[in-house]
C-alpha cells in the first residue's frame, strides 16, 4: 500500500520594482540597480498517513534571502497553519543567506544619504531603533505567496519514496576564511524523492556548506547567488522534470573561492584576499552549475534498494534566551578590543533598542530582544530538530534535520554531527533557519578576534546554541520533552 506522498513547489518573491531597494549583507549598504536572476521561495512537502486516515505533513521552506527574523518566520508559519492546518512545529523556514537579496530584518534599510552611502553606522542605528524601517508590506506579500504555493503543493502531492546520502565534494571551491590551511571540504547532502508508481526521480534537497557570496560587495544586482544557479542547472539538465531546493549547510566560516586563489599557505598569512574577493556573475554560474551537476549525479546515483516507502517523524522546537554576556576568562591581543565592543553593545546600543522597542512594538524586528530582570539584556531565538524514521523494502533507517538560528562555524558543526543520534552521515544541518541571531562560533574563535565576533550579538551565541541543542537531545532521549506527531 502506498503511504508517503511528496511534492515540490516554488514561487517568485521578486517585487515588481527592485531598483532602488537596499541589498542586505554588506556595508556600505548598496541600492539595487537591477537583477541577474529572480529570488524565490521554494519548498518540499512530505505527507504520511498514520492510524489509517490521519495526514501528517512536514513542510521545509527555503527563501532566497540573507536572513529571516524569528517573528517573521513565525508569521509565515501561522498563516500556513490558518490555511492548511499544518502545525508550526512541522514547518521549517530557511534563508539561503545570499548577500544579493532584499532586506528582511530592517538592519540594512537605507535611511541616510551621505555621499550616497549608508555604512556600518546605519546598520547599528537600525538595530538600536528596533529596525522600524523594514518593509512590512513586502513581508506580508511574501507570506501570502508562500501560502498560495503550499495550497498548490497539496494539490500536487504524489506517491513517493525517499532516500538520502552524502558525498564530499573533493575540489578547492571553498576556503575557511579564518583558517585557510585547513583545506576545508563540505559534504554535499542529498535527500531524494522518487515517484512510487514509476520509479522516476522528481525532486531532491541539496544541503551544502558554502557562503553564498560568489558576487563581490561592489555588485548591486539582485541574485540568489550560486544556490539559484544550482537549481536552474538541475532544471535545465532534466528538462524541468526534476526539482531541486537548496538549504545551506554550516558555512559561517566557509567562503567560496572566486578570486583569492588556492595558495592556502599565503592566505593563512594574509586573509584580506579571502574577505575581499571580487567575484562576478561568471563565478556564480561556474560554481552553481558545477554543484548542480554534482548534485544531480549524486541523486541519480542512489540505488533503488536504498529508497524507503514511508516515514514517521517528530519535530521539536526549543525557544530560549541568549544573554548579552561577555567571555573574558582569557588574555590575548584581542581582549581589550573585544571588551570595548561588548561594553558598547551591552550598556549602550541594546538598552536604547529595548527602550524604543517597548514604546513602538515593531512587527518584524531583526532581533527578538527583551529585558530579563534588572541585570540582563537578552535575545530570544529557536532551534529545531526533526527526527525522521523511514521504513520499506524490509529495512528501516533514520535521518535528522537540525535548524539553527545563525551562521554555524565548522568546529561546532562537527560536534553537532557527532552528537546527533542519527550520526554524521544521516544528519542534515540547515543554518540560518527560523531566525538569525549571530555567527555561531566557538569561544576559541572569539579569543582570536576579528570581524565575525565584532558583528555578532554576543560572544557566547555559539556556545549557548550548542548547549541548548545538546540539552534538547538529552531531554528527548530521557523522554521529558514534547514532540509533535
Amino acid at each position: 500500500m502506498l503511504i508517503m506522498k511528496a511534492s515540490f513547489g516554488h514561487v517568485s518573491i521578486t517585487p515588481a520594482m527592485v531598483v532602488g531597494r537596499p541589498l542586505a549583507g554588506y556595508t556600505p549598504i548598496p541600492r539595487c540597480t537591477g537583477k541577474y536572476d529572480d529570488i524565490h521561495a521554494r519548498a518540499v512537502l512530505i505527507e504520511d498517513v498514520t492510524l489509517g486516515n490521519v495526514n501528517k505533513r512536514l513542510l521545509l521552506i527555503s527563501l532566497d534571502v540573507l536572513q529571516i527574523p524569528m517573528l517573521f518566520s513565525d508569521y509565515i508559519k501561522e498563516q500556513i497553519q490558518d490555511a492548511y492546518k499544518i502545525h508550526p512545529n512541522q514547518i521549517l523556514v530557511h534563508a539561503i543567506h545570499t548577500h544579493k537579496s532584499l532586506d528582511m530584518s530592517g538592519m540594512f534599510a537605507r535611511i541616510f544619504k551621505k555621499n550616497g552611502e549608508d555604512g556600518l553606522g546605519t546598520v547599528i542605528w537600525n538595530i538600536m531603533f528596533g529596525a522600524y524601517h523594514g518593509d512590512d508590506k513586502y513581508k506580508v506579500w511574501i507570506a501570502r505567496r508562500i501560502v498560495a504555493m503550499v495550497g498548490e503543493m497539496i494539490e500536487r502531492l504524489r506517491p513517493a519514496r525517499i532516500a538520502w546520502t552524502k558525498r564530499v565534494i573533493d575540489s578547492d571551491i571553498i576556503i575557511n576564511r579564518r583558517h585557510p590551511t585547513r583545506r576545508s571540504r563540505s559534504p554535499m547532502g542529498i535527500i531524494a524523492f522518487k515517484d512510487a508508481r514509476d520509479g522516476e526521480l522528481f525532486g531532491f534537497i541539496v544541503n551544502y556548506g558554502m557562503h553564498p557570496t560568489t558576487l563581490s560587495r561592489g555588485i548591486t544586482k539582485l541574485s540568489a547567488d550560486y544556490p539559484g544557479r544550482l537549481v536552474h542547472k538541475v532544471s535545465e539538465l532534466t528538462g524541468g522534470k526534476v526539482s531541486a531546493i537548496c538549504f545551506t549547510a554550516p558555512a559561517g566560516d566557509l567562503n567560496p573561492v572566486t578570486t583569492c586563489g588556492t595558495d592556502f599557505e599565503a592566505l593563512e598569512k594574509d586573509r584580506d584576499p579571502v574577505y575581499n574577493q571580487t567575484g562576478t556573475y561568471k563565478d556564480t554560474k561556474r560554481l552553481g552549475y558545477f554543484l548542480g551537476e554534482r548534485a544531480l549525479e549524486i541523486a541519480r546515483g542512489i540505488i533503488d534498494k536504498d529508497y524507503y516507502d514511508s516515514i514517521t517523524f517528530k519535530s521539536y522546537m526549543r525557544t530560549f534566551w541568549v544573554p548579552m554576556k561577555d567571555f573574558k576568562r582569557y588574555f590575548s591581543k584581542s581582549w581589550l578590543g573585544n571588551r570595548l565592543v561588548h561594553i558598547v553593545k551591552r550598556y549602550f546600543l541594546f538598552p536604547i533598542a529595548l527602550l524604543l522597542g517597548d514604546a513602538n512594538e515593531p512587527n518584524f524586528p531583526g532581533f527578538a530582544a527583551k529585558h530579563r530582570g534588572f541585570r540582563w539584556v537578552c535575545a530570544y531565538t529557536q532551534i529545531q530538530y526533526i527526527r525522521v524514521e523511514a521504513s520499506g523494502g524490509g529495512g528501516r533507517s533514520g535521518l535528522a534535520i537540525t535548524g539553527v538560528p545563525g551562521e554555524l562555524f565548522e568546529d561546532i558543526a562537527k560536534l553537532f554531527y557527532e552528537k546527533t543520534p542519527a550520526g554524521p552521515d544521516n544528519t542534515f544541518i540547515f543554518q540560518t533557519s527560523n531566525d538569525w541571531i549571530a555567527y555561531l562560533f566557538p569561544l576559541s574563535e572569539y579569543i582570536i578576534g576579528g570581524y565575525e565576533p565584532f558583528a555578532s550579538y554576543s560572544s557566547i551565541c555559539g556556545t549557548w546554541v550548542k548547549r541548548k541543542y545538546l540539552q534538547l537531545l538529552e531531554d528527548i532521549d530521557l523522554d521529558i520533552t514534547g514532540g509533535y506527531f
